[in-house]
């Protein structure tokens, strides 16, 4: 089959652009003809495609007057990347395009040109961008009422760029884009990691019917090195005393206050390790200016992430929004490491039925306490929840039926 890949990124940015390039390498690795559309940057990967690529849109600042104007018009509908996009389809010749996170920067006018040409499209939803220009659904401390989405009261969250105009400005153009029916009516087949964020589209209007829930792949089980929990586990061993691991972006909403502030009530040799970087880092650094356990590690690679993951006690994932999925959660149990997670948004489906971790509640630092408490006391709870854990990833996250999954949703779109 041939297959296009549609992102506004092609580098190892944020969650979706991992996802994005993991699945390539597994249609490719499966003999599939895979190919990139995206914006061009320098931080790129290397693609023969790149000629196609549409010029970068710098959105990390809110412009006004003309160049809001500008800036405004290529979010509503990308000319450019209409155009450049067509022309490649009509070089590449797709089965099917797999769209990503397409707002803004490459607009819908990328579905228009798959729409002209009678290709099916189907689309795996990583946000809520579909449904608010709020995409986290977050407002300053706590969560959006998602029973009024509007267009005022989203603009008062000020989420982008913390600006009312400029969210006021994306809700507005979000808003034209579905009563023009530009996503629902270019779209064959949405795809949803967790049957939370499915449930959030249900509730915006998007029709049950065309959404399936099929959880990320865990990229470690995409190696040929031996994921045995029992063999990660054993790294444990050499620690000289037992540490959380955080790994993530460093805001509000991902609830790293919440794990700091769980050690109030944690023996005095649990360590905290921080692995990532984000822009509460100062904040949160100060708040354990004088507390030894805490190190804070800045952003971690790939592989020595892993490592990490895999000599911690336990992985907690303390997030307070509503977090679509929790790909950190997952990638942890690859490595036979029991999760701590906030029963929030769809990282309960992650662990399930299954011994792999504890759910508490958001927000709640005693019962994150307690929670972390009960692993480190009882080695033998932990040992099971390693194991389970690792079982439990090799369940909702093997590459390869992940992969027959997609290419059977592909086949019914065709």
């Amino acid at each position: 089959m041939r297959i296009i890949h549609v992102h506004k990124y092609f580098h190892s940015r944020d969650g979706a652009s991992r996802y994005e390039q993991g699945l390539m390498r597994l249609q490719e690795e499966a003999g599939h003809a895979v190919a990139p559309f995206a914006m061009h940057e320098e931080r790129n990967e290397p693609t023969p495609w790149s000629e196609y690529f549409v010029s970068n849109f710098d959105t990390r600042h809110v412009s006004f007057g003309l160049g809001a104007f500008s800036q405004a018009a290529r979010a509503f509908w990308n000319v450019e990347a209409k155009k450049k996009f067509g022309a490649m389809l009509d070089v590449f010749h797709p089965d099917v395009v797999h769209a990503h996170n397409i707002y803004t920067q490459l607009s819908p006018s990328v579905l228009a040109a798959v729409k002209e040409r009678g290709i099916p499209v189907v689309m795996t939803v990583h946000d809520y961008a579909l449904v608010s220009a709020n995409y986290a659904l977050w407002n300053k401390d706590h969560n959006m009422d998602l029973k009024h989405l509007g267009i005022w009261s989203t603009a008062k969250t000020k989420y982008i760029k913390g600006s009312f105009l400029a969210t006021l400005m994306l809700e507005g153009i979000l808003k034209a884009h579905h009563a023009l029916n530009m996503y629902d009516g270019a779209i064959s087949h949405y795809i949803t990691y967790s049957t939370f964020v499915r449930d959030i589209l249900v509730h915006a209007g998007f029709t049950s019917e065309k959404i399936s829930v099929l959880h990320s792949f865990a990229e470690p089980l995409m190696s040929d090195c031996d994921p045995s929990p029992l063999t990660r586990g054993s790294r444990r061993g050499s620690i000289q005393s037992p540490f959380i691991l955080f790994a993530g972006r460093l805001e509000t909403y991902k609830g790293v206050r919440v794990l700091l502030e769980s050690l109030k009530h944690l023996p005095k040799d649990v360590r905290v390790m921080i692995a990532g970087v984000g822009p509460d880092e100062e904040k949160l650094r100060a708040m354990v200016a004088h507390d030894p356990r805490v190190t804070f590690l800045g952003f971690v690679p790939g592989d020595k992430l892993s490592r990490l993951m895999g000599e911690a006690t336990a992985v907690v994932v303390p997030s307070i929004w509503y977090e679509p999925y929790g790909l950190v959660a997952l990638e942890a149990m690859c490595q036979g490491t029991p999760i701590i997670v906030a029963k929030s948004g769809g990282l309960p489906e992650i662990v399930g039925e299954s011994e792999a971790g504890i759910i508490v509640p958001p927000g709640d630092s005693k019962a994150l306490a307690r929670a972390i408490h009960r692993i480190i006391e009882n080695k033998d709870l932990a040992g099971r929840m390693g194991k389970a854990a690792f079982d439990r990833a090799k369940e909702i996250g093997n590459p390869q039926e992940h992969l027959a999954k997609i290419m059977e949703i592909y086949s019914k779109c065709g």
